[in-house]
């Protein structure tokens, strides 16, 4: 070994020593020299025994060499050496047997009073540790103004119950408590005093709930409130209205009397659905705001029925949309007719969705989970658009028609739909409007009447036709007819439907055709599904008409081909005996 090297070992703060199997110590380093008094060349070819007390020895030989012949290492096991003196000092030995010469083996010795208080001040660390780790988690987990759980705490011991606790037999109630007037206390008082309030009304919470419930402070003035069980919901509302009668009793603070409420929203677990923390905490804070937008100091439950209805909506918007980009929309058209000339009208526009797994889908699958949205509203402006170029094309390609598109109340009470009519028209300078119709659907959503009123006389005024559909089903109202000038009644094909059977719908139908002579407004039924129900509507003086039994809706490249049919053999096979009307039928 070169003299580097020993200098190296010699400032090992622990003995390092080398023997051969037989026990021939053949080195040792300083240590031995400093703590037993033995010179290093002392000990070089001694027997290792003369370090070793007569029990060490006996330790040795039964279990130390066993152990290094067998398992090549023997660690940290506690003996007794002897000084040169002869005095007795315990050591903690480990030894290596060197892999490249199994006759060889390095010992390491240390002060077994060194490694004890090594031990005891290890120890005392991890336990110092401990405390401070304790005490760490205890300041993340709790609010210091109150003592309470605070958020991180309560969002824990939520997702531990939620996935521990059998929600069919062990439900819970999470309650969103908001001081109301705290802000005014704090401005009025300071902080101090809000800080105050904000300790009682700790307290009170605490003193008037179950040892088993969980009170946290959410932050702010804010509240949160674990209820364990939950027997049924007018429990659950008892126990919490008596909260708001507790929070509401006025209290002493510094000789002056403070008084503030609390508005409180609750929601339960289970529901029909998975929910998880996050979802539970916004359905109570949802309901709070509720709460407080319903006059404050009260309690509102959150209704899970309103948030499904709100995702279902968003979703089918989202489904739409994409849709929407994929072009999966298509104007299917029904032809309308003059049932006792066979004169073809024209065609109202249908929307269809060729859905790429459901197929071909009419508009009550899908409107109504998007009406009164701006999804609604895009989609109002491509069928427009699309109605208005094949319009173009048409008459272009020679083929004598007028288009009917259909406008509900919503849309029409936009302010920009005027702007986006004008819009649209602007991209077809050359097409006479006249030949364009407005059908206004759906008037039970239309609440500013003046406002529609007006958007129907400009359209009117630049040559658009409005109808007024669905006339006499209690949507579109005699009040409507009154307010709206409009060029045609559309009979609604519920009456038509029952008219063979119905004295009631065949009083109806005779009334909007009464309405329709008193205004003067043409006419036009729908759902005529067979030979009869024509007849029957003819005989009452309604000669336009559209249903199945002349033509179901048809993509815009067949229509030419039906007109052509219809024409030539359609009218006749669909009306064989019709004979014209006589003067005093009409």
């Amino acid at each position: 070994m070169d003299d580097s090297a020993i200098a190296s070992i010699d400032q090992f703060p622990v003995g390092c020593l080398v023997s051969d199997i037989n026990r021939q110590i053949h080195y040792s380093n300083q240590y031995f020299e400093k703590r037993y008094g033995y010179a290093r060349n002392e000990l070089l070819g001694c027997d290792l025994f003369v370090l070793l007390s007569k029990a060490s020895q006996i330790m040795y030989d039964s279990f130390i060499m066993p152990m290094i012949v067998y398992e090549g290492f023997c660690d940290e096991i506690r003996v007794t050496l002897t000084t040169k003196a002869g005095e007795p000092l315990p050591a903690v030995i480990s030894a290596y047997r060197d892999p490249e010469n199994n006759e060889r083996i390095f010992w390491s010795v240390g002060s077994a009073a060194r490694s004890e208080q090594l031990f005891q001040e290890l120890t005392e660390t991890k336990e110092l540790l401990s405390k401070k780790i304790s005490l760490l988690r205890s300041l993340s987990e709790t609010d210091q103004l109150t003592g309470l759980p605070n958020r991180n705490a309560l969002t824990q011991h939520m997702d531990h119950e939620m996935a521990h606790r059998d929600p069919e037999t062990l439900a819970f109630t999470l309650a969103f408590i908001d001081l109301d007037g705290f802000k005014e206390v704090n401005d009025t008082y300071g902080h101090d005093m809000g800080d105050k309030v904000l300790r009682w009304a700790a307290n009170r919470l605490v003193k008037n709930l179950k040892k088993e419930d969980v009170v946290a402070r959410f932050g702010g003035d804010e509240f949160v409130v674990f209820l364990d069980t939950l027997d049924d919901i007018a429990s659950a509302k008892k126990v919490f209205n008596r909260l708001i009668n507790k929070l509401s009793e006025p209290f002493e603070v510094d000789a002056m009397t403070i008084q503030i409420s609390a508005s409180i929203g609750i929601t339960f677990y289970p529901q029909t659905e998975n929910v998880d923390t996050g979802q539970l905490l916004r359905q109570a804070d949802q309901a709070m705001y509720q709460a407080k937008i319903a006059g404050r100091n009260q309690l509102s439950v959150f209704d899970t029925a309103t948030e499904q209805h709100q995702k279902y909506t968003l979703k089918s918007r989202n489904v739409v949309q994409t849709a929407m980009l994929d072009n999966q929309f298509e104007l299917y058209y029904q032809p309308k007719v003059n049932m006792r000339t066979g004169a073809v009208l024209g065609a109202e526009a249908l929307l269809r969705w060729n859905h790429p797994d459901e197929g071909l889908k009419s508009p009550a699958t899908f409107l109504p989970a998007i009406s009164g949205t701006s999804t609604e509203l895009s989609l109002g402006r491509w069928v427009l658009i699309t109605a208005l170029a094949q319009l173009q094309q048409w008459l272009d390609q020679g083929l004598d028609m007028s288009v009917s598109i259909n406008i509900d109340g919503y849309h029409l009470q936009h302010p920009e739909f005027l702007n986006d009519l004008t819009t649209a028209l602007s991209g077809f300078p050359d097409l006479p409007l006249q030949r364009l119709e407005l059908e206004v659907i759906e008037t039970s959503t239309i609440e500013d009447i003046n406002r529609v009123a007006t958007v129907v006389t400009s359209c009117r005024k630049i040559g658009i036709r409005v109808s007024l559909d669905d006339f006499g089903t209690g949507y579109s109202t005699l009040g409507h007819l009154r307010d709206l000038s409009v060029d045609v009644l559309k009979i609604d094909r519920s009456f038509v439907q029952n008219m063979l059977h119905s004295s009631g719908d065949l009083a109806i139908i005779k009334g909007v055709i009464g309405f329709a002579s008193a205004f003067e407004c043409d006419l036009i039924a729908e759902g005529i599904e067979t030979l009869q129900h024509a007849q029957s509507l003819m005989e009452l003086g309604c000669e336009n008409g559209q249903g199945f039994y002349i033509a179901r809706p048809m993509p815009a490249n067949m229509l030419e081909g039906w007109i052509e049919d219809w024409q030539r053999q359609g009218f006749h096979r669909h009306f064989p005996s019709l004979k014209p009307l006589g003067p005093t039928q009409k």
